[in-house]
């Protein structure tokens, strides 16, 4: 039985290249292992799917589905609900932000997961991304709060007020970070949250301004004033998640064909 040693020297020997060296006692993987790793993890993750695809009952199977709470009070119970007229797959949800999402996504913990996009060069080389639907950044307050009664919706107006976002380092919080640095504004930030949901519960409460990323008919924000920021911050895309390489299995297909179809209901 050929040891790992001696399958990492033929395989060494195949690419002409050194694939491990050592450092001390421990002995750490070289450029050359990590860019082969990346060019054949994809390879690898499509192979594996093979046998959920060539099931013979993948009614019987679970989706495993990872979305934030805003994303599973206000979007997606009615796709889910439509979506289960035609399959009896038992889904399991779990409540992620991106960072969250990914880590399940590559441990295959989770088989798709939902989003914010990503900004410009914020992906992740193991993913695919594929577009749902269409949401814009929204300012929301109590109807008593101070901004609500003002005529502008500026950041400079914004930055006047206590804001609720969600954690540095996501999606929305690059974009609001992003925006008032290119206005030469700094942002009055008292509290962060890891879910658009409890920023709105925040700012129910009385706590602020909250900023996120969502649909203004969401019924979250039916009792609270909301204002658009799209202009200053622009819309995103809510996108679908999965392992690059990965075939999706017929009933997944469907699953995101249902959420899908909220932009053309709306």
């Amino acid at each position: 039985m050929p040891s790992i040693w001696q399958h990492i020297h033929a395989l060494e020997k195949l690419y002409e290249v050194e694939l491990f060296h050592r450092v001390g006692r421990q002995v750490r993987p070289t450029a050359a292992a990590q860019q082969l790793y990346e060019e054949i993890d994809g390879i690898l993750v499509q192979l594996e799917s093979t046998f959920e695809r060539m099931s013979r009952e993948p009614s019987k199977q679970t989706i495993r589905l990872v979305s934030g709470v805003r994303m599973m009070i206000e979007d997606l119970a009615e796709p889910l609900a439509h979506f289960h007229e035609q399959h009896p797959n038992r889904l399991a949800i779990r409540q992620g932000n991106e960072r969250r999402a990914l880590e399940l996504l590559l441990a295959d913990e989770a088989d798709i997961a939902l989003t914010l996009e990503p900004g410009l060069h914020q992906g992740s080389t193991g993913i695919h991304y594929e577009p749902a639907y269409t949401v814009e950044f929204l300012a929301v307050c109590s109807q008593s709060h101070p901004y609500a009664k003002t005529r502008s919706n500026s950041l400079r107006e914004l930055s006047k007020h206590p804001l609720v976002v969600t954690a540095a380092g996501t999606h929305g919080r690059d974009a609001l970070e992003q925006a008032f640095h290119r206005e030469g504004l700094v942002s009055n930030i008292h509290i962060e949250t890891d879910n658009s949901a409890f920023t709105i519960a925040c700012v129910a409460a009385g706590v602020g301004v909250g900023i996120l990323a969502g649909r203004r008919q969401g019924e979250l924000c039916q009792k609270l004033a909301t204002r658009s920021l799209s202009k200053q911050l622009g819309k995103r895309k809510i996108v679908f998640m999965w392992r690059r390489g990965r075939l999706l299995t017929e009933p997944m297909l469907e699953l995101i064909e249902a959420v899908k179809r909220i932009e053309t209901e709306e």
